[in-house]
Protein backbone atom coordinates (compact mmCIF):
# COMPACT_ATOMS: atom_id res chain seq x y z
CA UNK A 1 0.00 0.00 0.00
CA UNK A 2 1.29 3.46 -0.92
CA UNK A 3 0.33 6.22 1.49
CA UNK A 4 0.98 9.79 0.26
CA UNK A 5 2.57 11.87 2.98
CA UNK A 6 1.93 15.50 3.74
CA UNK A 7 3.90 17.65 1.37
CA UNK A 8 7.09 19.05 2.82
CA UNK A 9 8.83 22.18 1.61
CA UNK A 10 12.37 21.65 0.40
CA UNK A 11 14.58 24.58 -0.32
CA UNK A 12 15.45 24.53 -4.04
CA UNK A 13 19.05 23.54 -4.51
CA UNK A 14 19.42 22.11 -1.01
CA UNK A 15 19.08 18.49 -2.05
CA UNK A 16 21.85 18.53 -4.65
CA UNK A 17 25.08 20.44 -4.45
CA UNK A 18 27.39 20.50 -7.46
CA UNK A 19 30.81 22.04 -7.17
CA UNK A 20 31.87 22.54 -10.75
CA UNK A 21 35.30 23.57 -11.89
CA UNK A 22 37.23 22.78 -15.06
CA UNK A 23 37.87 19.07 -15.04
CA UNK A 24 35.90 18.29 -11.88
CA UNK A 25 32.31 17.64 -10.97
CA UNK A 26 31.20 16.43 -7.55
CA UNK A 27 27.59 15.67 -6.81
CA UNK A 28 25.62 15.05 -3.67
CA UNK A 29 22.56 12.99 -4.50
CA UNK A 30 19.06 14.07 -3.42
CA UNK A 31 18.67 10.69 -1.75
CA UNK A 32 20.71 12.00 1.15
CA UNK A 33 17.91 14.44 1.96
CA UNK A 34 15.11 11.91 1.48
CA UNK A 35 14.87 9.54 4.43
CA UNK A 36 12.46 7.17 2.65
CA UNK A 37 14.70 6.80 -0.39
CA UNK A 38 17.76 6.42 1.84
CA UNK A 39 16.03 3.61 3.76
CA UNK A 40 14.86 1.84 0.61
CA UNK A 41 18.34 2.10 -0.90
CA UNK A 42 19.96 0.68 2.23
CA UNK A 43 17.51 -2.23 2.23
CA UNK A 44 18.17 -2.93 -1.45
CA UNK A 45 21.93 -2.86 -0.95
CA UNK A 46 21.64 -5.23 2.00
CA UNK A 47 19.20 -7.77 0.53
CA UNK A 48 19.20 -7.51 -3.27
CA UNK A 49 19.63 -11.08 -4.60
CA UNK A 50 21.77 -10.22 -7.62
CA UNK A 51 24.04 -8.01 -5.51
CA UNK A 52 24.37 -10.82 -2.96
CA UNK A 53 25.32 -13.20 -5.79
CA UNK A 54 27.94 -10.74 -7.06
CA UNK A 55 29.38 -10.40 -3.56
CA UNK A 56 29.59 -14.20 -3.24
CA UNK A 57 31.41 -14.39 -6.57
CA UNK A 58 33.87 -11.77 -5.36
CA UNK A 59 34.51 -13.69 -2.14
CA UNK A 60 35.11 -16.84 -4.15
CA UNK A 61 37.64 -15.03 -6.34
CA UNK A 62 39.48 -13.70 -3.27
CA UNK A 63 39.58 -17.20 -1.81
CA UNK A 64 41.29 -18.48 -4.97
CA UNK A 65 44.25 -16.09 -4.74
CA UNK A 66 46.35 -18.01 -2.19
CA UNK A 67 45.70 -21.47 -3.68
CA UNK A 68 46.81 -20.18 -7.08
CA UNK A 69 50.35 -19.61 -5.77
CA UNK A 70 50.64 -22.76 -3.70
CA UNK A 71 52.99 -25.58 -4.55
CA UNK A 72 51.49 -28.79 -5.90
CA UNK A 73 50.68 -31.31 -3.21
CA UNK A 74 53.56 -33.72 -2.45
CA UNK A 75 53.07 -37.33 -3.35
CA UNK A 76 53.64 -39.88 -0.59
CA UNK A 77 53.65 -43.52 -1.56
CA UNK A 78 54.35 -46.75 0.38
CA UNK A 79 54.60 -50.28 -0.86
CA UNK A 80 56.23 -53.67 -0.70
CA UNK A 81 58.08 -55.38 -3.55
CA UNK A 82 59.65 -58.72 -4.48
CA UNK A 83 57.54 -61.00 -2.26
CA UNK A 84 58.40 -64.67 -2.77
CA UNK A 85 55.72 -66.71 -4.55
CA UNK A 86 53.54 -68.69 -4.37
CA UNK A 87 52.78 -67.72 -0.75
CA UNK A 88 53.89 -64.06 -0.96
CA UNK A 89 56.50 -64.81 1.64
CA UNK A 90 58.03 -61.74 3.26
CA UNK A 91 61.27 -63.14 4.72
CA UNK A 92 62.49 -65.71 2.16
CA UNK A 93 64.59 -63.57 -0.18
CA UNK A 94 67.07 -60.70 0.09
CA UNK A 95 65.21 -58.80 -2.64
CA UNK A 96 62.04 -58.28 -0.59
CA UNK A 97 61.78 -54.71 0.64
CA UNK A 98 59.35 -52.14 2.01
CA UNK A 99 59.54 -48.68 0.42
CA UNK A 100 58.33 -45.24 1.52
CA UNK A 101 58.68 -42.53 -1.13
CA UNK A 102 58.01 -38.77 -1.03
CA UNK A 103 57.93 -36.65 -4.21
CA UNK A 104 57.55 -32.87 -4.46
CA UNK A 105 57.05 -30.99 -7.73
CA UNK A 106 58.53 -27.50 -8.17
CA UNK A 107 57.27 -25.42 -11.14
CA UNK A 108 59.63 -23.24 -13.10
CA UNK A 109 60.59 -20.11 -11.09
CA UNK A 110 58.02 -17.34 -11.52
CA UNK A 111 55.14 -19.64 -12.46
CA UNK A 112 53.46 -19.56 -9.06
CA UNK A 113 53.90 -15.80 -8.80
CA UNK A 114 52.32 -15.30 -12.22
CA UNK A 115 49.37 -17.49 -11.23
CA UNK A 116 48.94 -15.52 -8.00
CA UNK A 117 48.98 -12.21 -9.87
CA UNK A 118 46.44 -13.50 -12.37
CA UNK A 119 44.13 -14.69 -9.58
CA UNK A 120 44.56 -11.40 -7.70
CA UNK A 121 43.62 -9.44 -10.83
CA UNK A 122 40.57 -11.64 -11.25
CA UNK A 123 39.59 -10.97 -7.63
CA UNK A 124 40.00 -7.23 -8.16
CA UNK A 125 37.72 -7.46 -11.18
CA UNK A 126 35.07 -9.30 -9.19
CA UNK A 127 35.32 -6.69 -6.45
CA UNK A 128 34.81 -3.95 -9.03
CA UNK A 129 31.77 -5.84 -10.31
CA UNK A 130 30.30 -5.63 -6.82
CA UNK A 131 30.82 -1.85 -6.76
CA UNK A 132 29.32 -1.48 -10.24
CA UNK A 133 26.30 -3.60 -9.34
CA UNK A 134 25.88 -1.59 -6.14
CA UNK A 135 25.60 1.60 -8.20
CA UNK A 136 23.09 -0.04 -10.51
CA UNK A 137 20.96 -1.02 -7.52
CA UNK A 138 21.11 2.54 -6.16
CA UNK A 139 19.98 3.97 -9.51
CA UNK A 140 17.25 1.35 -9.98
CA UNK A 141 15.91 2.00 -6.48
CA UNK A 142 15.77 5.72 -7.22
CA UNK A 143 14.01 5.10 -10.55
CA UNK A 144 11.30 3.00 -8.93
CA UNK A 145 10.94 5.31 -5.93
CA UNK A 146 10.52 8.45 -7.99
CA UNK A 147 8.16 6.60 -10.30
CA UNK A 148 6.07 5.74 -7.25
CA UNK A 149 6.15 9.36 -6.15
CA UNK A 150 5.00 10.42 -9.62
CA UNK A 151 2.11 7.93 -9.59
CA UNK A 152 1.05 9.08 -6.13
CA UNK A 153 1.25 12.71 -7.30
CA UNK A 154 -0.68 11.90 -10.48
CA UNK A 155 -3.47 10.26 -8.47
CA UNK A 156 -3.65 13.29 -6.18
CA UNK A 157 -3.71 15.57 -9.24
CA UNK A 158 -6.45 13.43 -10.76
CA UNK A 159 -8.48 13.76 -7.57
CA UNK A 160 -8.18 17.56 -7.78
CA UNK A 161 -9.16 17.43 -11.43
CA UNK A 162 -12.20 15.33 -10.54
CA UNK A 163 -13.27 17.93 -7.98
CA UNK A 164 -12.75 20.66 -10.55
CA UNK A 165 -14.86 18.79 -13.09
CA UNK A 166 -17.49 18.14 -10.46
CA UNK A 167 -17.74 21.90 -9.99
CA UNK A 168 -18.08 22.31 -13.75
CA UNK A 169 -20.78 19.62 -13.82
CA UNK A 170 -22.65 21.42 -11.06
CA UNK A 171 -22.45 24.74 -12.93
CA UNK A 172 -23.50 23.13 -16.23
CA UNK A 173 -26.39 21.29 -14.57
CA UNK A 174 -27.59 24.50 -12.93
CA UNK A 175 -27.43 26.41 -16.17
CA UNK A 176 -29.17 23.57 -18.02
CA UNK A 177 -31.92 23.57 -15.39
CA UNK A 178 -32.47 27.27 -16.03
CA UNK A 179 -32.48 26.68 -19.81
CA UNK A 180 -29.39 28.86 -20.21
CA UNK A 181 -27.20 25.97 -21.38
CA UNK A 182 -27.82 22.95 -23.62
CA UNK A 183 -28.12 19.42 -22.25
CA UNK A 184 -24.84 18.51 -23.93
CA UNK A 185 -22.86 20.54 -21.37
CA UNK A 186 -23.47 18.33 -18.29
CA UNK A 187 -23.24 15.22 -20.49
CA UNK A 188 -19.81 16.26 -21.79
CA UNK A 189 -18.68 16.90 -18.22
CA UNK A 190 -19.78 13.41 -17.18
CA UNK A 191 -17.85 11.93 -20.13
CA UNK A 192 -14.75 13.77 -18.93
CA UNK A 193 -15.29 12.36 -15.43
CA UNK A 194 -15.57 8.84 -16.84
CA UNK A 195 -12.27 9.30 -18.66
CA UNK A 196 -10.66 10.30 -15.37
CA UNK A 197 -11.98 7.12 -13.81
CA UNK A 198 -10.30 5.13 -16.59
CA UNK A 199 -7.02 6.97 -15.99
CA UNK A 200 -7.31 6.29 -12.27
CA UNK A 201 -7.50 2.56 -13.04
CA UNK A 202 -4.35 2.79 -15.14
CA UNK A 203 -2.49 4.70 -12.42
CA UNK A 204 -3.52 2.12 -9.83
CA UNK A 205 -2.10 -0.61 -12.05
CA UNK A 206 1.16 1.31 -12.46
CA UNK A 207 1.40 1.78 -8.71
CA UNK A 208 0.96 -1.94 -8.09
CA UNK A 209 3.56 -2.86 -10.73
CA UNK A 210 6.19 -0.39 -9.53
CA UNK A 211 5.57 -1.36 -5.91
CA UNK A 212 6.07 -5.03 -6.77
CA UNK A 213 9.33 -4.27 -8.58
CA UNK A 214 10.58 -2.22 -5.65
CA UNK A 215 9.81 -5.10 -3.27
CA UNK A 216 11.59 -7.58 -5.54
CA UNK A 217 14.61 -5.30 -5.73
CA UNK A 218 14.78 -5.33 -1.92
CA UNK A 219 13.91 -9.04 -1.67
CA UNK A 220 10.80 -8.22 0.36
CA UNK A 221 8.02 -10.82 0.18
CA UNK A 222 5.66 -9.58 2.83
CA UNK A 223 3.03 -6.90 2.36
CA UNK A 224 4.15 -3.43 3.35
CA UNK A 225 2.97 0.16 3.52
CA UNK A 226 5.17 2.96 2.21
CA UNK A 227 4.64 6.58 3.07
CA UNK A 228 5.32 8.31 -0.24
CA UNK A 229 5.69 12.06 -0.37
CA UNK A 230 3.99 13.85 -3.25
CA UNK A 231 6.19 15.66 -5.71
CA UNK A 232 6.09 19.43 -5.65
CA UNK A 233 7.73 20.41 -8.95
CA UNK A 234 8.35 23.99 -7.84
CA UNK A 235 10.56 22.79 -4.96
CA UNK A 236 12.66 20.28 -6.90
CA UNK A 237 16.36 21.26 -6.69
CA UNK A 238 17.84 22.80 -9.83
CA UNK A 239 21.60 22.65 -10.25
CA UNK A 240 22.03 24.77 -13.36
CA UNK A 241 21.64 28.55 -12.98
CA UNK A 242 18.92 29.91 -15.22
CA UNK A 243 20.33 31.01 -18.54
CA UNK A 244 23.70 29.38 -17.86
CA UNK A 245 23.68 25.93 -19.48
CA UNK A 246 27.45 26.20 -19.96
CA UNK A 247 27.99 25.82 -16.20
CA UNK A 248 27.52 22.05 -16.32
CA UNK A 249 30.93 20.62 -17.06
CA UNK A 250 31.83 16.99 -17.45
CA UNK A 251 34.83 15.67 -15.58
CA UNK A 252 37.92 14.99 -17.65
CA UNK A 253 37.96 11.34 -16.69
CA UNK A 254 35.69 8.64 -15.32
CA UNK A 255 38.65 6.44 -14.45
CA UNK A 256 37.43 5.89 -10.89
CA UNK A 257 34.23 4.19 -12.05
CA UNK A 258 34.15 0.50 -11.02
CA UNK A 259 33.04 -0.62 -14.48
CA UNK A 260 36.36 0.63 -15.84
CA UNK A 261 38.19 -0.86 -12.87
CA UNK A 262 36.64 -4.24 -13.70
CA UNK A 263 37.73 -3.95 -17.33
CA UNK A 264 41.26 -2.97 -16.35
CA UNK A 265 41.41 -5.93 -13.99
CA UNK A 266 40.30 -8.19 -16.85
CA UNK A 267 43.13 -6.82 -19.00
CA UNK A 268 45.67 -7.44 -16.24
CA UNK A 269 44.35 -10.96 -15.59
CA UNK A 270 44.61 -11.81 -19.30
CA UNK A 271 48.15 -10.43 -19.49
CA UNK A 272 49.14 -12.46 -16.44
CA UNK A 273 47.56 -15.52 -18.05
CA UNK A 274 49.88 -15.02 -21.03
CA UNK A 275 52.84 -15.18 -18.67
CA UNK A 276 51.47 -18.28 -16.96
CA UNK A 277 51.11 -20.09 -20.29
CA UNK A 278 54.57 -19.02 -21.39
CA UNK A 279 56.12 -20.37 -18.18
CA UNK A 280 54.09 -23.53 -18.68
CA UNK A 281 56.40 -24.27 -21.61
CA UNK A 282 59.42 -24.34 -19.29
CA UNK A 283 60.46 -27.56 -17.52
CA UNK A 284 59.20 -28.37 -14.04
CA UNK A 285 61.30 -30.20 -11.48
CA UNK A 286 60.64 -33.12 -9.17
CA UNK A 287 62.60 -34.04 -6.05
CA UNK A 288 62.03 -37.54 -4.72
CA UNK A 289 63.29 -39.12 -1.49
CA UNK A 290 62.91 -42.86 -0.87
CA UNK A 291 63.50 -45.01 2.19
CA UNK A 292 63.62 -48.78 1.82
CA UNK A 293 63.75 -51.54 4.43
CA UNK A 294 64.77 -55.18 3.68
CA UNK A 295 63.85 -57.78 6.31
CA UNK A 296 66.95 -59.92 5.54
CA UNK A 297 69.32 -57.10 4.64
CA UNK A 298 70.31 -53.52 5.37
CA UNK A 299 68.01 -50.48 5.05
CA UNK A 300 68.78 -47.92 2.36
CA UNK A 301 67.94 -44.34 1.32
CA UNK A 302 67.61 -42.98 -2.23
CA UNK A 303 67.15 -39.47 -3.67
CA UNK A 304 66.18 -38.44 -7.21
CA UNK A 305 65.85 -35.22 -9.17
CA UNK A 306 63.49 -35.29 -12.15
CA UNK A 307 62.62 -32.80 -14.86
CA UNK A 308 59.55 -32.50 -17.03
CA UNK A 309 60.67 -32.17 -20.62
CA UNK A 310 58.20 -29.94 -22.56
CA UNK A 311 58.61 -31.69 -25.90
CA UNK A 312 55.14 -30.69 -27.08
CA UNK A 313 55.20 -27.06 -25.89
CA UNK A 314 54.78 -25.86 -29.47
CA UNK A 315 51.47 -27.69 -29.72
CA UNK A 316 50.21 -26.95 -26.22
CA UNK A 317 51.68 -24.13 -24.14
CA UNK A 318 52.59 -21.94 -27.13
CA UNK A 319 49.07 -22.22 -28.49
CA UNK A 320 47.62 -21.50 -25.06
CA UNK A 321 49.85 -18.42 -24.79
CA UNK A 322 48.56 -17.22 -28.17
CA UNK A 323 45.00 -17.74 -26.96
CA UNK A 324 45.76 -15.76 -23.79
CA UNK A 325 47.18 -12.92 -25.91
CA UNK A 326 43.97 -12.87 -27.93
CA UNK A 327 42.00 -12.73 -24.67
CA UNK A 328 44.15 -9.78 -23.58
CA UNK A 329 43.48 -8.00 -26.87
CA UNK A 330 39.75 -8.58 -26.41
CA UNK A 331 39.93 -7.27 -22.83
CA UNK A 332 41.71 -4.10 -23.99
CA UNK A 333 39.08 -3.56 -26.68
CA UNK A 334 36.34 -4.07 -24.07
CA UNK A 335 38.04 -1.49 -21.84
CA UNK A 336 38.07 1.04 -24.69
CA UNK A 337 34.42 0.34 -25.46
CA UNK A 338 33.43 0.67 -21.79
CA UNK A 339 35.29 3.97 -21.54
CA UNK A 340 33.47 5.35 -24.57
CA UNK A 341 30.13 4.04 -23.31
CA UNK A 342 30.59 5.61 -19.88
CA UNK A 343 31.50 8.92 -21.45
CA UNK A 344 28.40 8.74 -23.64
CA UNK A 345 26.25 7.90 -20.59
CA UNK A 346 27.64 10.89 -18.74
CA UNK A 347 26.96 13.23 -21.65
CA UNK A 348 23.45 11.80 -22.00
CA UNK A 349 22.69 12.23 -18.29
CA UNK A 350 24.05 15.78 -18.29
CA UNK A 351 21.92 16.60 -21.33
CA UNK A 352 18.91 15.07 -19.61
CA UNK A 353 19.52 17.12 -16.46
CA UNK A 354 19.81 20.34 -18.47
CA UNK A 355 16.75 19.56 -20.61
CA UNK A 356 14.53 18.64 -17.68
CA UNK A 357 15.59 21.65 -15.66
CA UNK A 358 14.67 23.90 -18.56
CA UNK A 359 11.31 22.18 -19.01
CA UNK A 360 10.66 22.24 -15.27
CA UNK A 361 11.30 25.98 -15.09
CA UNK A 362 8.93 26.61 -18.00
CA UNK A 363 6.22 24.35 -16.60
CA UNK A 364 6.31 25.67 -13.02
CA UNK A 365 6.80 29.36 -13.83
CA UNK A 366 4.74 29.75 -17.00
CA UNK A 367 2.69 26.80 -18.25
CA UNK A 368 0.97 25.67 -15.04
CA UNK A 369 0.23 29.20 -13.69
CA UNK A 370 -1.12 30.28 -17.10
CA UNK A 371 -3.27 27.13 -17.37
CA UNK A 372 -4.63 27.71 -13.86
CA UNK A 373 -5.47 31.33 -14.65
CA UNK A 374 -7.11 30.24 -17.91
CA UNK A 375 -9.39 27.81 -16.05
CA UNK A 376 -10.48 30.49 -13.63
CA UNK A 377 -11.15 32.96 -16.45
CA UNK A 378 -13.09 30.46 -18.58
CA UNK A 379 -15.21 29.36 -15.62
CA UNK A 380 -16.14 32.97 -14.88
CA UNK A 381 -17.03 33.52 -18.52
CA UNK A 382 -19.10 30.32 -18.68
CA UNK A 383 -21.07 31.27 -15.56
CA UNK A 384 -22.33 34.36 -17.36
CA UNK A 385 -22.80 32.62 -20.70
CA UNK A 386 -19.82 34.23 -22.47
CA UNK A 387 -17.90 31.02 -23.24
CA UNK A 388 -18.95 27.58 -24.53
CA UNK A 389 -18.65 24.64 -22.19
CA UNK A 390 -16.12 22.96 -24.48
CA UNK A 391 -13.72 25.77 -23.63
CA UNK A 392 -14.15 24.97 -19.94
CA UNK A 393 -13.36 21.30 -20.52
CA UNK A 394 -10.39 22.13 -22.74
CA UNK A 395 -8.96 24.57 -20.19
CA UNK A 396 -9.37 22.17 -17.28
CA UNK A 397 -7.84 19.31 -19.25
CA UNK A 398 -4.91 21.55 -20.26
CA UNK A 399 -4.26 22.38 -16.61
CA UNK A 400 -4.49 18.72 -15.63
CA UNK A 401 -2.06 17.62 -18.34
CA UNK A 402 0.38 20.42 -17.47
CA UNK A 403 0.41 19.41 -13.81
CA UNK A 404 0.96 15.76 -14.75
CA UNK A 405 3.79 16.73 -17.09
CA UNK A 406 5.43 18.86 -14.40
CA UNK A 407 5.29 15.97 -11.93
CA UNK A 408 6.68 13.55 -14.52
CA UNK A 409 9.54 15.88 -15.48
CA UNK A 410 10.33 16.46 -11.81
CA UNK A 411 10.45 12.70 -11.11
CA UNK A 412 12.69 12.11 -14.13
CA UNK A 413 14.93 15.00 -13.09
CA UNK A 414 15.36 13.63 -9.57
CA UNK A 415 16.23 10.24 -11.04
CA UNK A 416 18.80 11.82 -13.37
CA UNK A 417 20.42 13.55 -10.41
CA UNK A 418 20.95 10.17 -8.74
CA UNK A 419 22.28 8.74 -12.02
CA UNK A 420 24.70 11.65 -12.31
CA UNK A 421 25.87 11.21 -8.75
CA UNK A 422 26.51 7.50 -9.27
CA UNK A 423 28.42 8.15 -12.49
CA UNK A 424 30.89 10.65 -11.05
CA UNK A 425 31.07 9.36 -7.47
CA UNK A 426 34.55 8.30 -6.45
CA UNK A 427 34.54 4.74 -5.15
CA UNK A 428 36.35 5.56 -1.92
CA UNK A 429 33.42 7.87 -0.99
CA UNK A 430 30.91 4.97 -0.96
Amino acid sequence: MIIPAAERLVRPGAALLLFMAPGSLMAQAPSQNDSVLARLTAEALAANPSLAATRATARAAVSRVRPAGALPDPMLSAGVMNLALPRFAFRETDFTEVDVELTQEFPWPGTLGAKTQAARAEAQGRGADVAARRREVVVRTAELYYRLRYVATARATLARQRRLLATAVEIATTRYATASAPQSDPLQARVALARLDAEETDLAEQQAMVGAELKALRNVRRSESLTIELIRPETVPLIVPEGRPDVVLAPESLSAHPRLAARRAAVEAAERAVRVEQLGGRPDFNITARYGARPLGADFFSAFVGIRVPLWAGRKQSRLADAARADADAARAALAEETAQLDAELQTVLAGVLSRETRLRLLTSQVVPSARATVEAVLRSYRVGQAPFLNVLAAEDSLYRAELEAAMVAAEHLTHLVMLEQLVLREEAQ
